[in-house]
């Protein structure tokens, strides 16, 4: 058969297959739904936080946190949208500010995103981190309404960075008279707080609002909530439904890994031509998910992440199950970074990149405390298959060569 048949085969049956999706939009991290399920306490706590910053009033810096997939990002647009919605045509004005750290990359790209979204323009090269913030600051001076400042992912900069430009933000309203802000950073990691410096700690966590995992419970009605409008009537099988809630309530409680095996799941029944959506979709979803993901993670990371990657695979290959102490793991990675002829980094970035992949879920992190005599220790092993892992560190051209 010949390349365009295949083709034209492809497509008749895309033409033919049954209809599985109604708007497969609302299956994505980034759709915010009219009605947010069990987290009426966190909306409430928030909306109350940033009615004291839009009456012109001082408020308080907050720290949300809590573990991926809980709902701290789709709770804080949800609350901003609907002030958002609530001020308009009205007159009153403010800065409402959301910068995801991770998807913005670098220290800079987060304060040039902040500074676009107050209409003030910053080059896109040319200025160091400090100036670019200097500016920002200016602009805010200049423009004195109430400014709500959204960190999300918040850790990626500071393990990245540090927490010089988090340190800033929180002075705000200490350093700047005519400004009147509060700034929101969300983390997926609860151990966030080991990462920043006293000063920063004492002016951020001022307030906190902690997001606790999802039951299986709950992520069915969320899961049902969201299929209803995704999918065709009758498409998906409850069986199909309760699957997936079972096994993102039994690893993290996350919703956005309930509504990927969903997704996912009506893809796979699309693509094979099947009416229905059934616990044997999602069970394929799950381990197309997981392998995919982890692959595509460690592919995309930073040199020095994959540099740790490849230290602690040459460190576990002859004993996998044990895990390594964050001392010798150093050792190692130092090694291979200057086998390839780069400068290794210190100690606490080296931690700091710890702690990032271990929110990936790339490593199991664990800090141990043996009380005076022992000290306190970081020890690691991988959270995923090493087969995965070699799988991941061959595509890469550098890593590759470098693998035992």
């Amino acid at each position: 058969m010949s390349e365009g048949d295949i083709i034209d085969k492809v497509f008749e049956q895309a033409i033919k297959a049954p209809r599985i999706f109604r708007d497969k939009s609302v299956l994505f991290h980034d759709y915010i739904p009219q009605r947010l399920l069990f987290r009426d306490e966190q909306i409430m706590m928030l909306a109350q936080r940033i009615t004291t910053l839009i009456k012109g009033q001082r408020t308080s810096n907050l720290l949300v946190y809590g573990k991926p997939g809980t709902g701290k990002t789709a709770v804080t647009r949800y609350v901003i949208n609907r002030l958002v919605e609530k001020v308009k045509g009205s007159g009153y004005r403010f800065h409402p500010i959301y910068v995801n750290c991770r998807l913005a990359g670098t220290e800079y790209r987060v304060i040039k995103s902040m500074a676009d979204a107050i209409g003030y323009e910053l080059p896109f090269t040319g200025l160091s981190a400090e100036e670019a913030l200097q500016r920002f600051i200016e602009a805010l001076k200049g423009d004195p309404v109430p400014t709500l400042i959204v960190l999300d992912e918040v850790d990626a900069l500071v393990t990245r960075y540090g927490d010089k430009i988090l340190y800033a933000l929180t002075r705000l309203n200490y350093d700047h008279r005519e400004i009147t802000s509060m700034l929101i950073c969300i983390s997926n990691d609860l151990r966030f707080k080991e990462l920043l410096d006293p000063r920063v700690l004492s002016s951020l966590s001022e307030e906190e609002i902690i997001f606790k995992p999802y039951t299986a419970a709950e992520l069915e009605q969320i899961l049902w909530d969201r299929v209803r409008v995704a999918f065709y009537d009758g498409v998906v099988e409850p069986a199909a439904v309760r699957l997936a809630a079972a096994i993102s309530g039994a690893e993290n409680g996350d919703a956005r890994k309930a509504l990927d095996l969903i997704r996912v799941a009506g893809e796979i029944a699309e693509m094979k031509g099947c009416d229905r959506v059934t616990e044997e979709h999602v069970r394929e979803a799950y381990s197309h998910i997981d392998r995919e993901r982890a692959v595509e993670v460690i592919r995309t990371l930073p040199l020095h992440s994959k540099l740790i990657v490849l230290a602690l695979y040459s460190l576990s290959t002859a004993r996998p199950s044990e895990r390594v102490r964050g001392s010798v793991l150093y050792g190692k990675y130092a090694e291979i970074a200057r086998q390839i002829g780069e400068e290794p980094l210190s100690t606490r970035r080296f931690h700091g990149l710890l702690v990032e992949l271990s929110m990936l879920g790339i490593v199991d992190r664990r800090v141990d405390n043996l009380g005076r005599k022992g000290g306190r220790f970081t020890t690691i092993k991988f959270g995923i298959p090493l087969e995965t892992v070699r799988k991941a560190l061959s595509e890469d051209p550098i890593t590759a060569e470098l693998l035992p």
